[in-house]
């Protein structure tokens, strides 16, 4: 019978097949090298809050024509634009308290 990555047992031995390249071999290493275009967390992170604050000055914008031109504005795309703003800042802001309550955790563990 074979079992995915296990061929054959027999006694106390087990052939063991490492069948997902992201785990660690038998030496300790991940023989799985890191993209060139993969973003460390700390760009990730930068990203986001750089997307958050697109968002943020995206609505400041267009609340500002909608004052100094109302004509040029849909009143719909004011009040859209300000809830994906709030929504990213929201979402934002739980990131990072989690990711702060996680680090909390893992240093109080130490």
């Amino acid at each position: 019978m074979n079992i995915i990555g296990i061929d054959r047992v027999s006694g106390d031995m087990v052939k063991i097949a490492r069948t997902n390249p992201m785990h660690l071999g038998l030496d300790g290493t991940n023989s799985v090298e890191k993209k060139p275009g993969a973003a460390s967390f700390e760009q990730a992170m930068i990203q986001a809050m750089e997307g958050v604050n697109a968002k943020q000055m995206s609505s400041t914008e267009i609340t500002q024509r909608m004052l100094t031109d109302p004509d040029s504005v849909d009143p719909h795309d004011v009040t859209i634009a300000q809830a994906q703003a709030n929504l990213s800042l929201n979402i934002a802001r739980t990131v990072i308290d989690r990711v702060v309550r996680g680090w909390k955790e893992v240093t109080a563990g130490r």
